[in-house]
């Protein structure tokens, strides 16, 4: 084959790679555009939308008279401080506390020493093994039943007090015992300001993505929950 031959064949393939160069290159364009938009739209919004994330997360605490104050694991001590301070303004005769393990948990016992410093007799330091939300609902409604109590004081984080009333509420629904919750008192950061610190930032994301999967997982519709 001769050079004008291959230059016949070769010419025309040029024009059909520059427009579809072009096209690449546009619709780069135009979604970088768009992206761009989004960003400058949720920055606008931010003032609304990062309030209303927190919102969607959080219960109204409200403390009342139970029978045991129940401390979701993790958030030592915040959460155990003011579990504490709710047994010694006598809401309830007992602390129970989930996150035990088998072997015996570090942070339980930190949970337990700190209780015992403060006045919370040892027979009143309830540990509940448990290694998630799901199975501290499971557990508070065993104990529940076992000890015959009526009422249980829930003691989390605000981040974490729909999803986990929501799952208490699923395993007590048979029951007739009443859950209430009550979150930790003047907390590091609120629904209104959550963003501005780094352990905000971190929590509050992760546990959205938590409620999308025990939405999709078990079933529990925070929207439900109060």
């Amino acid at each position: 084959m001769n050079m004008r031959s291959i230059e016949h064949h070769t010419g025309p393939l040029c024009p059909a790679r520059e427009r579809r160069r072009l096209w690449s290159k546009r619709r780069f364009v135009r979604i970088g555009g768009v992206m761009l938009a989004t960003i400058a739209v949720l920055a606008s919004s931010a003032g609304w939308w990062l309030p209303a994330l927190g919102g969607l997360l959080a219960l109204p605490g409200r403390p009342a008279r139970a029978d045991a104050i129940v401390v979701l694991g993790g958030g030592f001590p915040l959460r155990d401080q003011h579990a504490i301070d709710l047994y010694r303004e006598g809401w309830a005769r007992e602390i129970w506390r989930t996150g035990e393990t088998p072997g015996g948990s570090f942070v339980v016992q930190k949970a337990r020493r700190l209780a015992i410093q403060q006045g919370v007799p040892a027979s009143a330091f309830v540990p509940l093994i448990t290694d998630s939300t799901w199975t501290d609902g499971r557990e508070i409604a065993r104990m529940a039943r076992e000890r015959g109590v009526a009422r249980v004081l829930i003691v989390t984080d605000w981040p974490h007090s729909r999803r986990a009333m929501c799952v208490i509420h699923r395993h007590l629904a048979d029951t007739g015992v009443v859950a209430i919750y009550d979150g930790p008192r003047n907390p590091p950061y609120t629904p209104a300001n959550w963003w501005n610190d780094p352990e905000g930032r971190r929590i509050v994301p992760g546990e959205l993505l938590k409620t999308l999967y025990y939405l999709v997982r078990f079933g529990v519709t925070p929207w439900t929950c109060s």
